[in-house]
């Protein structure tokens, strides 16, 4: 089937368009063709005269593992290290092993859908998350080599660094792992460690890096490395985060990841308000918003080396996100005040997933189970069966858990917990 969609304003991000048509072709979940002419197609998707089309968003860094609530900890700390024991001898960790890690990963696979996000890059390694990641609503990484850190305190998921590093650029993945998550003397090294092996450059993902040093941001600059902000996560651990304005500043490739909701934001559209804010607070001056939404697509997909997502273009993947406007003239802005009521659409390789009720007549086309719910208040279309899973979730913890990153009840408007 192909399809166009038409109306409202695209983000590509690159360029703000408007009154164009984006024709897919829903066999191969690809943008067939952009402009203002409709060839022949099966369907029009009419957008509103409010609603922006971005590409589909990507959170970078996320513990579907850990999709849980609410934030455990008693910072500040040194390192991540204490922070996971404190964690681990919480009764939450307890309440939230009730759950099996399937349960833990649907949940965090919608938690992100609703929120706009189509691709994830989740923290566990393969031998964790591969059983569990392929028939998720959500894209969930799974090419990527990975070194969970360069510190004694290391989870030893990688076979070292120089294998994985060395792997990853021979398979043209990306090589992920944390960096500077701390301030003991073993953690500030990590830069000159990745240097050291020749583990530093394009193919490099580095996680949080909230001790880097003037000298390690110009290192990253130069050695083209990435780096994945995780503001909210950072604050509530170390009340300090990333040197972000030096790392824009020296061009360094930077995504935005939410972490685990136990410490970081609930979703992406949170994690992007309060890197805004946590911006403004350290800096005295507003983070361009167009730098934001940068940070959730292209970048995003430059940092996993996903080089048909993060765009809105021909011969890209179908990857959309459609968010009502309202909030500001400026279409990035509105994408970074949204809120989970502003996520009007979201569609993956051309498939709808999730969205309004607007949209029911497109949704009936494809032969997917959906179910109509209420979601943060509005009337929305969502994939699978969200409703029995949500229910099964409250039956194995014993009682009505309120997840405010998944904010769902029953059409009649009574809770999903009864």
């Amino acid at each position: 089937m192909r399809y166009a969609i038409e109306g409202g304003t695209v983000v590509t991000p690159d360029f703000i368009l408007q009154d164009i048509a984006i024709v897919v072709d829903g066999e191969t979940g690809t943008i067939l063709h952009m402009g203002k002419d409709i060839p022949s197609v099966d369907m029009v998707v009419q957008l509103e005269k409010t609603d922006i089309l971005f590409p589909g968003l990507i959170n970078a860094h996320d513990h579907l593992l850990g999709t849980y609530y609410p934030r455990v900890g008693k910072g500040p700390y040194l390192n991540w290290y204490p922070w996971d024991n404190d964690l681990k001898s919480h009764p939450l960790y307890e309440e939230r092993s009730r759950l099996s890690n399937q349960d833990l990963y649907w949940l965090g696979a919608y938690k992100n859908l609703i929120s706009g996000v189509v691709t994830v890059s989740d923290h566990m390694p393969h031998v964790v998350n591969e059983p569990l990641i392929h028939d998720l609503p959500v894209f969930v990484l799974s090419n990527y080599t990975l070194e969970h850190e360069c510190s004694s305190y290391d989870l030893r998921w990688g076979r070292g660094i120089t294998i994985e590093h060395n792997e990853a650029r021979e398979r043209n993945i990306p090589f992920i792992t944390h960096l500077e998550e701390g301030f003991d003397e073993e953690a500030t090294l990590g830069v000159d460690i990745l240097m050291e092996m020749g583990a530093l450059d394009e193919y490099t993902v580095l996680i949080h890096g909230i001790a880097l040093s003037e000298k390690d941001v110009a290192t990253l600059a130069t050695q083209k490395a990435n780096l994945v902000w995780c503001p909210s996560s950072n604050y509530y651990m170390f009340q300090t985060t990333a040197p972000i304005k030096a790392l824009l500043e020296a061009g360094v490739n930077v995504a935005l990841g939410t972490d685990s909701p136990m410490s970081g934001g609930l979703h992406i559209l949170d994690e992007m308000q309060f890197a805004s804010s946590l911006y403004e607070k350290l800096y005295q001056e507003k983070l361009d918003p167009a730098i934001l939404v940068r940070m959730v697509t292209v970048n995003a997909a430059r940092a996993l080396r996903l080089f048909d997502e993060g765009q809105i273009a021909e011969k890209k993947k179908a990857n959309f996100t459609v968010v009502r406007g309202g909030h500001s003239h400026n279409p990035y802005e509105s994408l970074v005040k949204a809120d989970l009521s502003d996520i009007r659409l979201v569609i993956r390789e051309g498939v709808p997933l999730y969205g309004s009720t607007h949209f029911l007549s497109f949704f009936s086309h494809f032969p997917n189970h959906y179910q109509q719910l209420f979601i943060a208040g509005g009337e929305k279309i969502l994939i699978g069966k969200p409703i029995h899973f949500y229910r099964e979730l409250c039956k194995k913890l014993g009682f009505a858990k309120q997840l405010p990153f998944f904010p769902l009840t029953l059409p009649e408007g009574t809770a999903v917990c009864p």
